[in-house]
């Protein structure tokens, strides 16, 4: 497989060639294989093979939001990635897109539903946005 081919869109969708990919769980093995590069371009790496990614805005989405029965908070990426909110974290805005960061700074868009699902947790300073998550009470 050539994944020089492989483009992950401005709305989160994997595609190869013009086919859209759509089995999470491979869209999920690549996407923990991903990598950034110095030039600031992402790739993937698999063994050996490294392969150039085109990534039209950032290479990871935050879809889905879920408050776990133990307080946590839990984000799903459209890959099946998930990430535990905890403490604060920096909400990145570019016009009207919030972004946060996952392993990059500013490296996940926010679905419209979970960055208002999460908006409840906002806390400003100056001119910055964070998400304050609240501290999970020992039982």
């Amino acid at each position: 497989m050539d994944l020089t081919e492989i483009v992950i869109k401005e709305n989160g969708k994997w595609y190869f060639g013009q086919a859209e990919m759509f089995r999470r769980n491979i869209l999920n093995i690549l996407a923990q294989h991903i990598e950034k590069g110095e030039d600031g371009g992402y790739g993937i790496r698999l063994g050996n093979d490294y392969n150039p990614l085109t990534v039209e805005d950032v290479p990871f989405l935050a879809s889905g939001y879920s408050e776990e029965e133990d307080g946590r908070i839990k984000l799903t990426f459209h890959d099946l990635q998930e990430m535990y909110l905890e403490g604060e974290i920096q909400l990145f805005l570019k016009g009207d897109v919030p972004y946060i960061s996952f392993r990059w700074e500013a490296d996940t868009r926010l679905s419209r539903g979970v960055y208002w699902k999460l908006s409840k947790y906002f806390r400003f300073s100056g001119d910055e946005v964070y998400i304050s998550i609240p501290a999970l009470q020992k039982q």
